[in-house]
């Protein structure tokens, strides 16, 4: 049996791969001169190294056999050429307390939390079958490059903006951010990041294994950015400004986590009594299911009433990058076969290493749909909502 694995549990996992460095195999494309625009032109930020690579990579290890297998060759280059424009995705929110988004006029939206997965792994194991009871472990590490922090800031602007602009074009009355920023109960809320060249914060580094950036004037709030464990209790503290907030605005407040992820992997597990193992890598632009909304309703005493809307996620078959190896910590085979053969107990472990290469402009053209789609499905829901 084969076993999906959660991308972002796969991504802690996978933290230590973000400091990897090394030559990686992916070849240039010898046509990618004339795909890329000429430096300096409008263009040139967005485009790729032009690297060619596979799209997806498959890991196994028998009794004398260990290996990968790529498939889906493409040029970075080529993927530069696409549309850049796409349709809105199509997500579906489940919902809970959503009554409460009736008890106030107006929707203010303090920020927009959206977070990028930067690295995954996912392994097997096999602990050898009949006479053959040598161990044997397969691993696929990967990590996301080719993707800046200044484009990732730039989409989350644009990501808060059209949130607004499609609340607004539903006919909502939507809090300005002057009024938003004047709030004392939302200035006192803490956020991620420091100020950088004088403009607003640019990122919050919540975890390791992912990134999560904010509007330039409305960094990352934290309790609201993807933390896990003790980080994750700032939201309660979040939570009570909030309601403040909502009572003083007049508002429903609305906070919006997106995330954004790259790469499907499936293992075979652990299996004792079995003589293979096998993992499968396959790139896919996907909106990962921890993504939410939280929004709070402030009662006329202070009190922070909240309610949600979840995903299950949704996915995008859209070609947007290569996988190229940087490394292969593997054992040596011939070693493993001979103490094997000879009668030696061994365990034998293949590790091999990738990058996740983006064309820049398909990954930021897929998350603008990303972001599109999920900010329409809550403008649905809360118009349901509100609906007499």
């Amino acid at each position: 049996m084969r076993h999906k694995i959660s991308c972002l549990a796969a991504a802690a996992s996978a933290a230590c791969l973000l400091g990897v460095s090394g030559p990686a195999s992916g070849q240039a494309d010898p046509f990618g001169a004339l795909y890329q625009p000429p430096p300096g032109s409008p263009g040139a930020k967005e485009a790729s190294s032009g690297r060619t690579g596979s799209t997806s990579v498959s890991g196994a290890v028998g009794r004398s056999y260990a290996g990968a297998q790529t498939g889906g060759m493409v040029s970075l280059a080529q993927l530069d050429m696409m549309p850049g424009d796409l349709p809105p995705m199509a997500v579906v929110l489940d919902s809970g307390g959503t009554r409460v988004l009736k008890n106030r006029p107006r929707i203010v939206v303090p920020g927009y939390s959206l977070a990028f997965i930067q690295g995954a792994s996912a392994s097997a194991f096999a602990g050898g079958a009949g006479l053959d009871t040598n161990a044997r472990r397969t691993k696929i590490a990967t990590r996301l490059v080719g993707f800046a922090d200044d484009m990732a800031t730039a989409l989350a602007d644009e990501a808060h903006a059209d949130l607004v602009r499609q609340l607004q074009a539903a006919g909502f009355e939507v809090v300005d951010l002057a009024s938003l920023q004047a709030s004392e109960r939302l200035r006192s809320l803490p956020r991620h990041g420091v100020a950088v060249g004088g403009q607003g914060v640019i990122d919050s580094r919540a975890t390791k294994a992912w990134v999560v950036y904010g509007p330039r004037a409305l960094p990352p709030i934290k309790g609201h950015a993807f933390e896990q464990g003790m980080g994750a209790i700032a939201a309660s503290g979040a939570l009570l400004a909030f309601g403040k907030a909502s009572q003083e605005l007049d508002a429903i407040v609305v906070a919006p986590r997106l995330m954004i992820d790259y790469i499907d992997m499936e293992s075979s597990g652990r299996r004792t009594y079995s003589g293979s193992a096998s993992v499968d890598a396959d790139l896919r632009f996907a909106i990962n299911p921890v993504s939410r909304v939280d929004f709070v309703w402030g009662n006329e005493r202070g009190g922070a009433m909240p309610g949600w809307f979840t995903t299950k996620g949704a996915a995008s078959p859209q070609p947007f990058g290569i996988l190229a190896q940087t490394d292969d910590r593997s054992d040596s085979v011939a070693l493993h076969n001979a103490l094997a053969t000879t009668g030696f107990g061994s365990f034998y472990r293949q590790s091999l290493v990738y990058d996740a290469e983006v064309s820049p402009k398909r990954y930021a053209a897929l998350t603008r749909s990303a972001f599109q789609g999920f900010n329409a499905a809550l403008v649905a829901e809360i118009r349901k909502a509100r609906a007499p």
